[in-house]
């Protein structure tokens, strides 16, 4: 009988494999890496080692809940949530997992979830090490640093994320230990000082360079090796150079690989912008990114000088659009004069669209790389460490990092180098590290020489380069300072004012500067007190402004904001809500910050809570000096004569508040922002007590039976007032039944009318003839005024 041909050669059965059904073990899930604006995949696999090393053992059981957690993450992303929650809780899980492997307990367990968030855990006594009170530097080695509660408590949110995505039922585990909570640090906004010199030096960088970066792109130039721009220094011009190429060292790599030079020009000029922009807007870091052509200039259909930019966003957090307003209107409510806003988006639109795509929804803002295409990411990081050297953006309160200088400055003097930096141990604790080494004589040499600038930089803010030896000292006068006076290498004259207790120190670096000056080999060269160069060669100068970098703070772990300014869109976000705030201007900063009312009182509550603490302190200091002999008035001269400042902070506050307050409402009229009618039923009241707040009367279009209405002899708000009686007769055509109330009001604020003077009249009068009503009138304000 023939055999089956199914038979032929089927002595042994062949295995056939279904890929469909085959579940490969890779771990990828997604990545949001900070300095790039695109998400990335992460192969998380040296989870499944113990102490997450690939070096070490691979445990098994692991598998199944680090393939939920890509699972669950990806699906995460992939329906429009922040990749930033996902990558925040694969770091915290990472970190988890290697503690649990450290006290060898068995991280995917109730035992080990415990371990870490437990009332006896590792983020308990990771608080208790915690001492904000002392900086880095302060510190001995090996010192714990521990962190703050509120850091604990979004560690322990993240890590709750993660194992629930693992598949464990975390959130039951909560109700096993007390929570966490603590007062999560406001952001500290920028002083006046800061604003001043940030707002000043960022100004100069953009409206210097980007003109000329736009010329040399339409007429097609090839631009110069570098662009000057002019710092003022208070009287004194310092000429520094930017440089244009974008070309990077490569580092071995391949020369088709592409990389991004942080310091070159047209990179700077974008820096400056995200700054500038954050302080025209006071939107946040994702929506300023976010910001895409086009971009539109709107012009007011009466002032045709008026014109308005419309800038906004998306809040994906909270699901609501966000927008700021940008404008060239002179009677603007801020401390810093703003009406460049227009001219600013125009520079930069026109610069993006030169050397971007600037198709429809491409960035605004973009950084260039080597080879002169847009980059697909925007490393603030990199760019804020050549802003702050570039243009000097020093802090006015660097003399706190005096002592750490001093240290520095005498350890080179002796050949000697303090490391002091950073460590983690196996348990994920973070430690101090502190090691004292010798270092080479030419290492120490220039180590003394930039401390001996830091020193003399935090006594003044004059420039240092150029200074000719010997110092002279005055005596010491009554406040118990000494004046140092020199002369530059140009011939002109300098001083600069310190402690007498640190005269010593100085004559120190005097005394170390004349030892490499007596080394030159010829003597006809300047001898100067902070020079650069080998003592072989002529005596010369840095260049810039200053000889230090971000990168030479951070190796002596000088902290962000202790020497150099910290440039950060959270920090100009604050200073806009201090700067706006009021007792009565709660919806102004609001308005400003587009932000809920619940955020504003969680995050910006009464303007400035260190202002607060201040006042408190200082509040405390006056209270101790009264008595029967000392009247407060004294009390105060006491404190201020001993804190040496021209005046209490709460006097100041209340100054400025003074004066804030003596602004008008849209009208023109000036008020208290307290309704005062007569036989007439209060609707500042009823309006408060419907919203629930205690909010300032806004019922503007009654003015004329408050009594607490005032009208203010000046132009612009006379100007105002005359619009708003101008926009109620408009009315009188377009609601016949409402005249006689009409006629009342007109009449009631052209009496208000003839309090201003003749020549304030005449001026107010001279603008509505020229621009037409006042762009903050308009017949909505009488319609609103009808239907109350």
């Amino acid at each position: 009988m023939a055999k089956s041909p199914l038979s032929k050669n089927s002595k042994k059965a062949k295995h056939v494999r279904n890929n469909k059904n085959v579940l490969p073990l890779h771990f990828m899930m997604p990545f949001k890496n900070n300095r790039k604006n695109a998400v990335s995949e992460l192969d998380i696999s040296h989870l499944l080692h113990l102490g997450v090393d690939k070096n070490n053992d691979k445990i098994e059981n692991r598998i199944p809940y680090l393939r939920s957690f890509c699972k669950k993450a990806t699906h995460y992303v992939d329906t429009g949530n922040s990749p930033n929650t996902v990558t925040n809780s694969y770091i915290i899980l990472q970190a988890f997992i290697s503690f649990c492997d450290a006290i060898k307990i068995v991280p995917f367990s109730e035992e080990g979830y415990l371990a870490y968030a437990g009332n006896d855990g590792e983020l308990r006594h990771r608080i208790k090490m915690y001492n904000p009170s002392k900086k880095l530097w302060e510190r001995q080695h090996d010192d714990e640093l521990g962190i703050k509660e509120i850091s604990a408590a979004s560690l322990l949110t993240n890590l709750r994320i993660a194992l629930t995505w693992c598949g464990l039922p975390a959130d039951s585990w909560v109700n096993l230990h007390r929570g966490f909570s603590g007062e999560k640090t406001p952001y500290k906004g920028y002083s006046d000082t800061e604003e001043k010199l940030l707002i000043t030096r960022l100004n100069v960088l953009f409206f210097t360079l980007a003109p000329q970066l736009i010329t040399a792109k339409k007429r097609n130039l090839i631009l110069p090796d570098a662009l000057p721009i002019s710092i003022d220094f208070g009287g004194s011009q310092e000429v520094i150079s930017i440089q244009t190429s974008l070309k990077v060292q490569t580092n071995g790599q391949s020369k088709n690989s592409t990389a991004v030079r942080p310091s070159a020009a047209f990179n700077m000029v974008m820096a400056s912008a995200y700054h500038l922009m954050c302080f025209f807007t006071s939107l946040n870091d994702s929506l300023i990114r976010g910001i895409a052509h086009p971009i539109t200039i709107h012009t007011d259909e009466r002032d045709k000088n008026l014109q308005v930019v419309n800038v906004s966003g998306h809040k994906a957090r909270a699901n609501t659009e966000v927008g700021a307003i940008l404008t060239n209107e002179s009677d603007m409510t801020f401390d810093v004069d703003k009406r460049d806003g227009v001219k600013f988006i125009n520079i930069l639109k026109e610069l993006s669209k030169l050397y971007g795509s600037g198709e429809e929804n491409s960035p605004l803002l973009f950084v260039l790389n080597n080879i002169g295409e847009e980059s697909d990411g925007f490393d603030l990081k990199e760019l804020n460490k050549h802003l702050t050297c570039e243009l000097n953006l020093i802090s006015p309160n660097r003399i706190s990092t005096l002592p750490r200088f001093k240290e520095l400055f005498y350890s080179y003097l002796n050949q000697q180098v303090i490391k002091i930096n950073k460590k983690t141990n196996e348990y994920g604790r973070v430690l101090v590290s502190k090691v004292i080494s010798p270092c080479t004589k030419t290492k120490a040499t220039q180590g003394a020489t930039n401390a001996a600038y830091c020193i003399l930089s935090c006594y003044t803010d004059i420039t240092l380069k150029g200074i000719l030896l010997p110092l002279c000292y005055s005596e010491k006068d009554s406040s118990g300072n000494i004046s140092v006076s020199f002369k530059y290498r140009t011939g002109d004259c300098g001083s600069f004012t310190i402690p007498a207790a640190d005269k010593a120190l100085v004559q120190d670096i005097e005394e170390y500067a004349t030892e490499l000056a007596n080394k030159q080999r010829t003597k006809k060269h300047e001898r100067l007190l902070l020079k650069r160069g080998h003592e072989k060669h002529p005596p010369r100068d840095w260049q810039g402004i200053s000889p230090i970098t971000s990168s030479l703070m951070r190796s002596w772990s000088i902290e962000t904001n202790d020497y150099f300014i910290s440039l950060q869109s959270s920090r100009w976000r604050e200073m806009t809500s201090n700067q706006v705030y009021s007792d009565y201007g709660i919806s102004s900063v609001q308005s400003i910050l587009e932000n809920l009312l619940e955020t504003l009182d969680k995050h910006y509550f009464n303007g400035d809570l260190r202002l607060n603490k201040v006042i408190i302190s200082q509040s405390m200091q006056v209270m101790e000096q009264l008595d029967e002999d000392t009247s407060l008035e004294q009390a105060k001269g006491i404190v201020i004569a001993r804190l040496g400042i021209p005046m209490l902070t709460h006097d100041e506050w209340q100054k400025k508040q003074e004066k804030e307050n003596a602004k008008t409402n849209p009208n023109g009229i000036n008020c208290n922002g307290l309704q005062i009618i007569k036989g007439e039923k209060s609707t500042q009241r009823e309006t408060n007590y419907s919203m629930g707040l205690k909010l300032p009367c806004s019922e503007y279009d009654i003015c004329y039976k408050c009594q607490s209405a005032k009208a203010v002899d000046d132009v612009q708000s006379i100007y105002k007032l005359i619009s708003f009686i101008d926009v109620l007769k408009e009315t009188l055509n377009h609601y016949p039944n409402a005249k006689d109330e009409v006629h009342q009001r007109i009449a009631a604020f052209e009496f208000t009318l003839d309090g201003a003077s003749n020549e304030v009249f005449e001026g107010a009068m001279a603008l509505f003839i020229k621009n037409g009503r006042h762009p903050r009138v308009s017949i909505d304000h009488a319609i609103l005024a009808l239907y109350r």
